[in-house]
């Protein structure tokens, strides 16, 4: 049995809840048995192997604990792991994958080995890597990791030719859709697409109740005309107008509501790289962009994105003049196209999700 898989499992479930941690899940084996799991809480309450740890019905000593990322050894909203593992009689441990924290990265190891637990490395890390793909890039990159989500018909339409899109894919697909924004920690779309469709952008399970954490809602607006009544208004402090410019009138009716918003003119337009920059400094490590398809356009235009989600419906819906899913400038030649690696489907019902990687 991976019981490192079973540790990945517990880990699922932290997603939507634990930001700006993040999402860890921890199993306790002993006798090739699991004797008691965990994952991350909310900040300021237990970690994953804390948690696994507390469930414990009697003290082991004796036990493996396995654990998705190496545990922490440093104090935040909580103190460190290591020293709660070191006293737990914990005989071994078993990470996925080193912190790319600097606050961390080989610390607790380190600390572990120091107090004479055997600590070992899985060889089977790939589905952990993937899972920490953003919260590795952000560390190491320096800077957000960025995906690009839409849903769009078998010939590449996301709406008909009155911008009609509800509902493009089925059930199945908008409640995998809403764990994709579950675990981003900011949706981004364009004023269009609030004009259009006035969406709520919050990250909802599948009986309907929102998660948790939610995540930042930002909505490029070069000239400010988002609606006041719009749904991503009902929650001004949750979102972020990105704008050129503003109206005076505009500004003070921000103000008197609470409305967040940042200027970051760059010609007609708002200046994405500089928001990217913005929200890497407010510690915003998984960004998703929802479109519409000019938004979506820009992003790849700057070759910003680094990973793509593809909703495809087997529905046609033609029109010379009906949207696409990607705007932009487009590829001129056939050596301009985007390739995407490391492809992986997935079914739902009739709906297909393609997942990968542009490459650069």
């Amino acid at each position: 049995m991976d019981f490192l898989n079973l540790a990945l499992d517990q880990a699922k479930l932290a997603v939507g809840l634990c930001y700006p941690n993040p999402a860890v899940g921890a199993v306790i084996v002993e006798n090739n048995k699991v004797i008691s799991s965990g994952f991350t809480q909310q900040p300021g309450q237990s970690h994953a192997e804390i948690m696994a740890l507390e469930n414990l019905n009697e003290k082991s000593n004796n036990a493996t604990l396995y654990v998705t990322l190496e545990p922490c050894s440093h104090t935040g909203k909580t103190p460190p792991c290591v020293d709660k593992i070191i006293s737990s009689g914990i005989t071994k441990v078993v990470y996925g994958i080193e912190d790319p924290n600097p606050k961390v990265s080989g610390n607790g190891i380190r600390k572990l080995r120091e107090a004479n637990i055997i600590v070992e490395k899985s060889n089977n890390t790939s589905l952990i890597k993937t899972f920490y793909e953003a919260y590795i890039h952000y560390h190491k990159q320096q800077k957000p990791f960025i995906s690009a989500k839409f849903a769009a018909s078998l010939d590449g339409k996301i709406a008909t030719s009155s911008g009609e899109s509800k509902w493009i894919t089925n059930e199945l697909s908008r409640n995998k859709a809403h764990k994709i924004r579950a675990a981003s920690d900011v949706i981004i779309v364009g004023i269009n697409t609030i004009i259009k469709d006035n969406p709520l952008l919050t990250a909802r399970k599948e009986d309907g109740n929102e998660y948790e954490y939610q995540p930042l809602k930002v909505i490029l607006d070069s000239n400010c005309n988002i609606p006041i009544e719009s749904n991503v208004m009902n929650n001004p402090t949750n979102t972020l107008i990105a704008y050129n410019q503003i109206s005076d009138d505009k500004n003070k009716l921000f103000e008197q509501k609470g409305i967040n918003s940042i200027k970051l003119p760059k010609e007609d337009k708002v200046d994405i790289n500089e928001l990217i920059s913005f929200l890497y400094s407010k510690s915003k490590y998984q960004i998703l962009v929802e479109g519409g398809s000019e938004t979506l356009g820009s992003f790849f235009n700057l070759h910003l994105v680094n990973k793509v989600y593809a909703f495809i419906a087997p529905i046609l819906i033609g029109g010379q003049n009906t949207p696409s899913a990607i705007g932009g400038f487009g590829a001129n030649t056939m050596s301009d196209i985007i390739n995407l690696e490391n492809i992986n489907l997935e079914n739902y019902d009739s709906d297909l999700l393609l997942t990968g990687y542009p490459n650069r």
